[in-house]
């Protein structure tokens, strides 16, 4: 399969017309400054403009999809929500590691072994059950949120398709009859499970439409500004800096994915490192899956969108700033045709790789902090961004009048 799109290849393919704004960012003061364009950033600034208060987002990107919001697997799962290191995932990633293709890949640095240390570690205990309690509820209560922005028009690629779970080799569960009489395009199947709520909903356009609609509601987007800096008044943060200037804020909220630098400069040492994952959009046609396809198996998502199949999958670790790597990207669309054997040789209409923020305890980081007033955080969300946004905001915002909440398993103080 020729895994070369039309228009070269770059660390990212992304095939987005850039809009770099060179003009100066407003210096007016503003209620919430939202540092970071992404899904999180976006359904931030846009609960924030639609509560009443003023606000700017400045982003480094040219355009929507500047980072790992370009594309992911597109579904809202929260039954699948966890966090990256469950005593489950432990026993599984062994296997993971020599399965072939492997669905995790770990490429050796000096650096990365105390992280996956910790990740390990983080695995058991009191604290790892709390997080992992609290991460479900949150997925719950966002995908629920997700159905209703759908049905007030907020969200208009929300699609209740459903999903299944798919075993290769295995029986249990739905025979393979029964699944193929819900998703036609299913090859030799074992068994699997149907989750009949589980919904779609496209990233790039999801972020457009929660921009559009807090700069409806009076906020500023501003793309091409990379921030430099926090602006503090003693321990007070009050807004950032961009090379056009400063830009003042009542509250910062950083959104940016891989924040570590900027919250380092309020005494916060965040715990990220970047899991590469995959995405390969393939063309659809009359045998295009009706619905979400997962591989367990492979960790691989096959997931239908209005124009293009979209295959999605792989965790890997050590590898930021390094190329893309086509063979990855083949195994992946070969994992997925064992399931769908029509995707085998679908025509290629994008690929993106990109590094998905992950936590030591892998876990997302939201909340005001007590390292710094006026600054909060809601990043590191790795798998989980597009699910969890919804209630991420709506955390964040009920955040700016309560006092921070340190033994909360996803406080930006808990490291």
């Amino acid at each position: 399969m020729n895994l070369i799109p039309p228009g070269g290849c770059g660390q990212q393919w992304r095939y987005v017309r850039s809009r770099i704004v060179n003009r100066s960012v407003s210096a007016s003061p503003v209620d919430v400054l939202v540092v970071g364009a992404g899904v999180v950033g976006a359904t931030v600034a846009m609960e924030a403009a639609r509560s009443g208060r003023t606000v700017t987002v400045v982003d480094a990107a040219g355009d929507v999809g500047g980072g790992c919001s370009y594309a992911n697997a597109a579904l809202l799962a929260p039954d699948h929500v966890t966090p990256l290191a469950t005593p489950a995932a432990l026993r599984d990633a062994g296997r993971q590691l020599v399965r072939r293709p492997p669905a995790l890949t770990v490429r050796p640095q000096p650096s990365l072994l105390p992280w996956l240390t910790k990740l390990a570690l983080s695995a058991r205990g009191k604290r790892a059950r709390a997080g992992a309690a609290a991460l479900s509820e949150w997925a719950h209560r966002s995908a629920d949120r997700h159905a209703t922005w759908a049905a007030d028009g907020r969200s208009s690629t929300f699609n209740r398709t459903g999903a299944i779970d798919i075993r290769l080799r295995r029986p249990g569960g739905l025979t393979p009859a029964e699944l193929i009489a819900l998703e036609p395009s299913l090859g030799a199947v074992a068994g699997g499970v149907h989750h009949r709520d589980e919904a779609v909903t496209e990233s790039r356009t999801y972020v457009r439409e929660m921009l559009a609609q807090a700069r409806a509601h009076g906020a500023r987007i501003e793309f091409g500004h990379r921030v430099e800096g926090l602006e503090r008044r003693g321990d007070r943060v009050t807004g950032v800096r961009v090379a056009t200037g400063v830009v003042p804020a009542d509250q910062v909220v950083l959104c940016t994915g891989l924040a570590a630098d900027l919250a380092a400069e309020v005494g916060l040492r965040l715990p990220l490192r970047g899991g590469r994952g995959y995405v390969i959009d393939l063309q659809s046609s009359g045998d295009t899956p009706r619905m979400a396809v997962r591989l367990p198996e492979h960790r691989v998502v096959v997931t239908p969108l209005a124009d293009r199949v979209r295959v999605a999958g792989a965790m890997d670790f050590g590898r930021e700033g390094r190329p893309v790597d086509l063979t990855r990207a083949r195994q992946l669309v070969g994992a997925a045709a064992r399931g769908i054997p029509a995707l085998a040789e679908r025509p290629v209409i994008d690929l993106w790789a990109g590094e998905r923020p992950c936590t030591s305890d892998g876990l997302p980081i939201i909340g005001r902090t007590e390292a710094a007033p006026g600054l909060s955080l809601a990043l590191g969300h790795g798998m989980w961004g597009l699910i969890l946004a919804p209630v991420t905001a709506e955390q964040i915002i009920a955040g700016f009048s309560a006092a921070p909440e340190p033994d909360h398993p996803f406080s930006p103080d808990r490291f």
